[in-house]
């Protein structure tokens, strides 16, 4: 293998060009750009967490749940989710979506909008949303989210399998062109009906971008009866509610966009993420386009985490209501991925990393978070501790990602 931890250079404050970055990972830059490169990455990362592993935490790595990429393996040429796989996650998700949310009569008048189980999860990353983003729990708190909804899909669902995730790369030249939007019964339903709009203007960050192909809602495939009970917050080119939980039915609508995705979740974007910084700080950082960490080389990226939630659109770009968009689970498995692939780099230094305080971009400042402190999940679980999320074998999980 080429790859090896002693050449990787360290971009922390940026005094590195991306040529130079080019050539100290030892791969060609087709390798880079095709998925090659993060594959042998993401493998060696992988073996390095299962050396680590150990039977005493109650996880074998032997007996762990695998978690798949959507589709078809350009790389690999292997399908990773057989039809019947992907049909049954989508018609988990829709039971989940069907069966009535378990809140209190008196928590009924706070979250207006919980109109069932699956909403539950929406209503909590909403009522939660300053709190877990660009803050010190961000890829803690998800990767719990994305595991307590795997969860509940097997335990009141009957879901045999494990949640998937999206590699963007593989679609980010004509995501609307993915399998995943082609309206088929073993897809995640339609992009959304083509609206034919120029720039969609995006008031919180004041910023205009681009169109994407659809903006209407889904017409076709799974989730195209679904109806979405909450928000929009803040998502580019709608209109937003006045009260973030209300009740306010709509379609789910989409609208997939290629600008975005070549510019934010192409397999250089996310290789550049996982080689280019060994502190925990710069990676969250750069991952989430927080401002108070600029890549100069990418002034005005949105992130691969952004990127994902923009290149899909409509509901999905909605950060705050984004996981009523059934993409969200896909997404995030994926950005929880990327965290496993940068954490197995080198498990000793990065197991327990952690950075940032307890609010928004610090805003309004409050104290830096640590590995003792309990996280607050809402409707979806007991509060757990920081330190026993940090391991994907440890702690409440036992999967890995292949």
């Amino acid at each position: 293998m080429r790859f090896t931890w002693k050449i990787l250079v360290c971009l922390t404050s940026w005094p590195t060009s991306w040529a130079l970055y080019n050539q100290s990972t030892g791969f060609p830059q087709e390798e880079i750009d095709n998925g090659v490169a993060l594959q042998e990455i993401a493998s060696q990362a992988l073996g390095q967490m299962k050396q680590e592993s150990q039977s005493s935490n109650g996880c074998r790595f032997e007996e762990a749940q695998v978690r798949r990429e959507w589709y078809l393996s350009l790389i690999w040429n292997r399908r990773d989710l057989s039809l019947a796989a992907r049909k049954e996650f989508t018609d988990a998700v829709m039971c989940l979506q069907s069966l009535p949310a378990n809140i209190s009569a008196d928590a009924k008048g706070t979250f207006q909008g919980v109109q069932s189980r699956y909403d539950e999860f929406v209503a909590t990353h909403i009522n939660l949303t300053e709190y877990i983003h660009v803050t010190a729990d961000f890829l803690a708190w998800h990767r719990f989210f994305i595991h307590a909804f795997e969860d509940a899909l097997k335990v009141e669902c009957n879901y045999t399998g494990t949640l998937p995730y999206w590699e963007w790369g593989y679609d980010a030249e004509n995501p609307q062109d993915s399998v995943l939007f082609n309206g088929d019964p073993y897809s995640m339903g339609t992009n959304g009906k083509d609206l034919n709009q120029t720039s969609l203007y995006w008031a919180s960050r004041n910023l205009s971008i681009p169109a994407g192909t659809g903006g209407g809602c889904v017409y076709g495939g799974p989730f195209s009866n679904y109806t979405v009970d909450m928000g929009p917050i803040d998502a580019p080119g709608q209109q937003p509610v006045q009260d973030d939980l209300e009740y306010n039915p709509r379609c789910l609508s989409r609208d997939v966009n290629p600008t975005v995705s070549k510019a934010s979740i192409t397999f250089r974007n996310t290789t550049k993420l996982v080689l280019s910084y060994d502190t925990i700080d710069w990676f969250q950082g750069v991952m989430q386009a927080d401002q108070r960490f600029i890549d100069p080389t990418a002034p005005q990226s949105f992130g691969v985490h952004g990127g994902g939630h923009l290149t899909v659109g409509g509901v999905l770009a909605d950060i705050n209501t984004s996981p009523a968009e059934p993409m969200f689970w896909l997404h995030h498995a994926q950005i929880d991925r990327i965290w496993t692939i940068w954490q197995g780099l080198d498990p000793v230094n990065r197991r327990n990393a952690i950075w940032g305080t307890h609010t928004r971009s610090n805003d309004p400042p409050s104290s830096n978070m640590t590995l003792d402190e309990k996280i607050d999940f809402g409707f979806i679980s007991q509060p757990l501790q920081f330190a026993d999320l940090m391991n994907p074998l440890s702690g409440p999980f036992c999967y890995y990602y292949t």
